[in-house]
């Protein structure tokens, strides 16, 4: 056999063995009668069942799973020194104000997809447009699920304001790289021209939290913290600002990304150092806050 041939056939089915080893069970918390189960975080004994559009969401998330446990490894490519999640579980229900989310450290295989939040925040559950935001969703929340397993063999402590606010921003700008539509990011992985506008924006924000939080009180914090991954998406200003970073860094290519996982949350600081203006570096190294 050809040599080139040969280590094509060896790919593919490399390839195909890591695909048939990928797993993903959907679970649903709510019964019909609209009982939560102890599946679901947020409990309480009121009855809730999904609504016609709710049970839509949870339809659409049903269909896209074997789309999904394709894409493990596509979606790990940044992470080239973390194993590989490969059978998780995906929790359907409807309590709680988050559209999707993880909860790393009690059950670090697990998906949440709240359809109730879905169901509000973006309508239609089989709109040409949720079709794929759902996958964008999914995408980010496995990011976070790989993020868990890198941080246990490099754990990040936190011990003051400054490291939790760049833990969170490494944490959920990687989760958002993931997530941006193509408002942000165009068909070949680049910045988009409103993305770059908008980035402008982030980074005085970002910029200016970091100074605050130097010097923050513990009443301070909490308020200086809010907006970094919560609340109107284009004001994230540590989730978004990171994620146009990392969309600039990569272009395309995820193997680009490699070198950003492997620094964690300090990579970010050097992040800021190849992004922000030389002003705004300035103002950074004036408050003892200095990139690398």
């Amino acid at each position: 056999m050809n040599i080139f041939k040969g280590l094509f056939y060896t790919t593919t089915l490399l390839t195909s063995l890591a695909v048939n080893a990928n797993q993903i069970s959907i679970k649903n918390s709510v019964n019909s009668d609209g009982q939560v189960s102890m599946l679901w975080p947020i409990q309480d004994k009121v009855q809730k069942p999904l609504t016609v559009n709710e049970q839509a969401w949870a339809t659409l998330i049903s269909k896209k799973k074997d789309v999904w446990r394709t894409q493990f490894d596509t979606l790990a490519i940044p992470f080239s020194e973390t194993p590989i999640t490969r059978d998780i579980s995906i929790i359907i229900g409807n309590r709680g104000g988050r559209d999707g989310f993880t909860i790393t450290n009690k059950h670090p295989t697990h998906i949440y997809f709240n359809v109730s939040v879905l169901s509000r925040s973006y309508g239609d559950a089989n709109s040409v447009q949720n079709q794929t935001r759902i996958s964008r969703i999914f995408a980010h929340e496995y990011t976070h699920l790989l993020q868990y397993q890198w941080l246990k063999r490099n754990p990040y402590p936190i011990k003051t304001p400054l490291q939790q606010a760049l833990y969170q921003s490494y944490i959920e700008g990687l989760g958002h790289f993931r997530s941006i539509s193509n408002k942000w990011r165009d068909e070949h992985g680049r910045i988009t021209p409103h993305a770059e506008n908008r980035l402008r924006d982030l980074e005085k924000t970002f910029v200016n939290r970091l100074i605050a939080l130097k010097t923050a009180n513990k009443e301070q914090v909490d308020e200086l913290l809010r907006g970094l991954a919560s609340g109107p998406f284009h004001k994230k200003w540590g989730a978004l600002t990171v994620a146009l970073w990392l969309t600039k860094e990569s272009q395309g290519d995820d193997k680009k990304l490699r070198k950003w996982v492997n620094l964690g949350p300090n990579g970010v600081y050097q992040l800021a150092d190849k992004y922000l203006s030389n002003d705004l570096k300035s103002k950074l190294s004036s408050h003892n806050i200095s990139t690398l």
